[in-house]
């Protein structure tokens, strides 16, 4: 009722949270059979308490995951894309038969450690795309949401580093006639290089903080260049200036005079905006939501 009086628009939770669903060793058709039978009693009930509502717009999968090996690229019945694609085309043919026009997304991630410090198979930007176009065109999923930080959400990864990734994703929804936008994240893990960043991973005491205003502008510029929309995650916990919510990442409270300047360098900005959309861009470069 809020975001109804607010003007906004609401995604629900599908309720298959997680990306490790897959066991390889497992019978899969008795674990999607499980899945679906969850995934559809929850649309149900959902969309029977708050489909009237004007700000329920769609529904959002709870699956952040990296595209398989290449080995998955082919049909097979037992490969861990096949089992994502046979379950997200449920789903999506669930909410799409309940809520005729409502939007089906999702949120992943791509991986750019290259050197593969953290022991998981670097893949190209065309593997992305390669992977990423299949999984759309088959999958009936209307929006794929990516998350601009990479999976390590590292400070030093450049624009340089991420742009191939946004530009293949887009191309991949583009080829499968699909929505793209990107997930431009307000918080990243404070780190020079990968020694750096590996330490505390290792120690547990990664140093998460809000990307400075000046960072976040060019995030957003990028984001804004590929995706016909742009979502966030970092309001909370890294901008939310109410004293009484209290926010933590990894165990590490943030400070709450922190998220009121966070809050206020980042309400100064959108007031320099025009109503223009600038050259060059698809979208306004701003957090929606």
């Amino acid at each position: 009722s809020v975001a109804d009086e607010l003007g906004m628009k609401v995604m629900c939770d599908i309720n298959i949270i997680g990306g490790g669903l897959y066991h390889p060793d497992e019978n899969h058709d008795s674990i999607l059979t499980v899945l679906k039978k969850k995934s559809n009693k929850h649309i149900v009930a959902y969309h029977e308490m708050y489909g009237n509502h004007p700000s329920f717009w769609g529904w959002y999968l709870n699956n952040e995951i990296n595209p398989m090996d290449s080995l998955d690229y082919k049909q097979c019945q037992n490969c861990q894309a096949n089992f994502w694609r046979q379950l997200w085309k449920s789903v999506a043919n669930k909410c799409h038969a309940i809520a005729p026009g409502s939007k089906v997304t999702i949120s992943p991630f791509f991986l750019l450690d290259k050197e593969e410090f953290r022991g998981f198979r670097y893949q190209s930007p065309a593997e992305y795309e390669a992977w990423w176009f299949n999984t759309m065109k088959e999958s009936d999923i209307d929006v794929l949401m990516l998350q601009d930080s990479g999976a390590e959400h590292l400070s030093f990864f450049t624009l340089d580093e991420r742009e191939p990734f946004l530009a293949a994703a887009a191309k991949a929804c583009q080829r499968a006639g699909k929505e793209f936008w990107v997930n431009v994240e307000t918080g990243q893990v404070e780190a020079d290089n990968w020694a750096e960043a590996l330490e505390m991973e290792h120690n547990h005491s990664r140093e998460w903080a809000f990307t400075q205003i000046d960072w976040l502008k060019q995030k957003l510029l990028l984001a804004a260049k590929y995706g016909t929309g742009i979502i966030n995650w970092g309001y909370y916990p890294f901008m939310n200036p109410k004293d009484e919510y209290e926010a933590e990442v990894d165990g590490q409270k943030v400070n709450a005079d922190n998220r009121k300047a966070n809050y206020e360098a980042y309400k100064n900005y959108i007031e320099s905006l025009t109503d223009n959309i600038p050259d060059g861009l698809l979208v306004q470069p701003k957090l929606q939501g």
